[in-house]
């Protein structure tokens, strides 16, 4: 099987193929450098503008069913919601609501087709609202989202119902969407190791929870990918570079997140 580790994949390349069958601290997300774009040796290995400022034209049509389903939870894109719902989640004792945060869904989907093809096994490490998931579902991934906070996790299945209610549009459209998955638990109790793409918005996990998720990701198939704001420590993981993705709580610039590749556990 072919890597793209080490270099962004050319525009007429194809994405990768499925094979067959705790405390926490915070860190401070590390920002693009804008100069470092500069120049084709300076470009980073996978980069949102660079991929997303024109082939957003195939992407309307899930971004918009997505945006339906996510209408009527409490929890869509208008600032008031995102309010209420943390001041809900603070009223009841979820002191690190203030951390959640968002990636640009627009992104994510050009990041998963840039590296896989359906109906590859995605997997989303604290899921939150479940909006990736979602999405990756209607564009004929197979997708499964771990979150631990029930708030967070019931919105995110109330949107799979809605998704339901919309998948007659997206088979009208010539999309093959699949049901995605939610599961209240926490994602150290998770197997995974059958995922092709593992996500983790790993901004406030600690070292101890980088080394549990590290261990699991071992048991990956080799090639298979993690992305995460913070490399996967130890052996066993190739690294492919830097991906620059906008997110929620930077709306002025974007943040890195690591691309590693699973070696497997006997490396």
């Amino acid at each position: 099987m072919g890597s793209v580790c080490g270099r962004r994949r050319r525009d007429d390349e194809a994405p990768l193929a499925r094979s067959p069958e705790v405390p926490q601290e915070t860190q401070e997300p590390q920002m693009a450098d804008e100069a470092a774009f500069e120049g084709e040796d300076n470009k980073p290995y996978w980069d949102a503008p660079s991929r997303c400022g024109g082939c957003a034209g195939d992407l309307q049509v899930p971004l918009r069913l997505l945006s339906r389903a996510y209408a009527g939870t409490g929890f869509g894109d208008d600032a008031a919601d995102w309010e209420g719902y943390l001041a809900v989640e603070n009223a009841n004792g979820f002191a690190n609501s203030a951390l959640y945060g968002e990636v640009n869904e627009q992104d994510f989907a050009e990041l998963l087709k840039d590296h896989l093809l359906p109906p590859a096994r995605v997997y989303d490490l604290g899921s939150g609202t479940g909006k990736l998931v979602n999405l990756a579902a209607v564009l004929g991934f197979q997708a499964t989202g771990v979150e631990l906070e029930p708030g967070r996790h019931h919105r995110a299945c109330s949107a799979a119902k809605a998704m339901l209610r919309v998948q007659a549009d997206a088979a009208l459209e010539g999309l093959q969407p699949l049901q995605p998955r939610f599961l209240l638990d926490s994602f150290l109790n998770f197997d995974f190791s059958d995922a092709d793409l593992v996500w983790a918005n790993s901004v406030v996990f600690s070292p101890a929870m980088m080394e549990a998720v590290a261990a699991q990701a071992r048991k990956m198939r080799p090639g298979a990918y993690i992305v995460s704001h913070k490399l996967l420590p130890g052996p066993g993981f190739e690294e492919c570079g830097d991906a620059f993705l906008r997110v929620s709580w930077r709306p002025e610039g974007r943040v890195c997140f690591k691309v590693q590749k699973v070696l497997g556990e006997s490396s």
